[in-house]
Formats: structure tokens, sequence, C-alpha cells
């Protein structure tokens, strides 16, 4: 049996083999990611347009978005440590990185604004994930930090009355179905047996446009907070 990078991970219902299509859905599904990274290029160029500005963040953004769907799509299909690696990395990447682009243009524009939603992430990650067993949830638990921080976003840009305040709200709806079906998946695996992961594929792929979308519309004229 191979180990280390190649070690073969077997977490989930639709696999039930080490072949490489042995999750169709779970592999396929992440066209959700992409689709969603599509639709929020073209919020972009839109947004440019109206701005005549360019914003790299929000590209970097985008990118992470695509490296998403991209990783999770080696992930359920090679099912190894190192695509479990290119799966979970992005998703990291992508979540502090929204958090910095979102306290810069929503909150306010100071050197110590990203940093310390930095650190209110990660301290709102151990304080929500390490009362559970690495197996509880099945293994969903690290996700609600990233559920409180969506809905506080969500909160604050509505009673700041920003543009595209409602998608990031509805973004919380999103992410808590996709985590049901995600909890769900081992649970359910003998009533269902392809299981539901890929529907916290599909649920993410709307969640995460609703975040982006939401996040551009937010952003003022010149691309930054609007009341600065």
């Amino acid at each position: 049996m191979a180990t280390g990078w190649f070690e073969a991970i077997d977490n989930y219902c639709e696999r039930t083999d080490a072949s490489l299509w042995a999750e169709p859905l779970n592999a396929f599904s992440n066209l959700a990611f992409i689709a969603a990274c599509v639709a929020g290029w073209w919020c972009y160029r839109r947004r440019c347009e109206q701005t005549g500005r360019q914003r790299w963040e929000f590209v970097l953004l985008l990118a992470l978005l695509g490296a998403i769907g991209i990783g999770s799509f080696l992930f359920h299909t090679f099912a190894t440590r190192w695509a479990f690696v290119a799966d979970v990395v992005p998703i990291a990447l992508f979540q502090f990185a929204y958090v910095a682009v979102y306290g810069w243009h929503m909150l306010a524009r100071r050197w110590w604004v990203v940093p310390a939603a930095w650190a209110a992430f990660i301290v709102a990650r151990m304080a929500l994930a390490v009362p559970y067993p690495p197996g509880q949830f099945n293994g969903s638990a690290g996700y609600f930090s990233s559920l409180l921080f969506i809905a506080l976003m969500g909160g604050y840009a509505r009673h700041t009355e920003r543009d595209g305040a409602w998608l990031i709200l509805l973004a919380t709806p999103l992410f808590m179905a996709a985590l049901y079906f995600r909890s769900i998946d081992l649970l359910a695996c003998d009533d269902f047996p392809l299981g539901t992961h890929s529907l916290w594929h599909v649920a993410n792929g709307g969640m995460l446009y609703c975040l982006f979308a939401g996040l551009v519309a937010g952003s003022g004229p010149d691309g930054h907070n609007q009341s600065a």
C-alpha cells in the first residue's frame, strides 16, 4: 500500500474503491465552482466598466475560486494525500483573502483592519472547532467559524445598506445547507449510496458566487469603502 503523499484516502460515501473515477458525482459537481468563477468574472467585468478601474484583489479572489474547483476535482479523482493538500489549500487561502478584501472595502481602509480581521477569524476557528472530535459532523466543525463570519459580514453589509448586501446575506443559508449535506454524507450512505457530498459542492458554488458578487457590488465606485 502506498504511503506518504500517494497514500489513498477514502472519506466519502460515493467512493467504493481506489480507482480514478470512483466518485463521479463528487468530481463533476466541482463544475459549480467553475460556474461561480465564470459568473463572478462577468460580474467583475461589468463593475470595471461602470467604475473604469480594475482591482487586482477581486481577480485574486476569482483565481482562488477557480483553484477551489480544480483542487477539489483532483482530490475526488486521485484521492491521495497530495490531492488532499491541493483541495484544502485554495479553500484556506480564499477564506483569508476574502476576509481581508471584505475588511478593506467594507469596513475601513486602515493598515490594522486586515491583520485584526485575520486574528479574529483564527480565534473564532479555534473556539468553534476545537470542542468537537475530528470525526464529529463528518469533519465539518472546521467550517463553523466560516459560517459565523459569513453571517456577520452579511449582517454588517445589510446594516450599512451596501449594494449587494442581500447576496452576502443569502450566502448564510446556502452555506448552512452546504454544511448539512457535508455532515450527513456518511450517515446517509445506507439510504443514498451516492452520498450527499456533491450537494455540498453545488451549494458552496452558489454561496461563493453570492459572497463575491455581493462584495463587488458593495465596494465603492473606486473599489474602496464608500464611507471612507
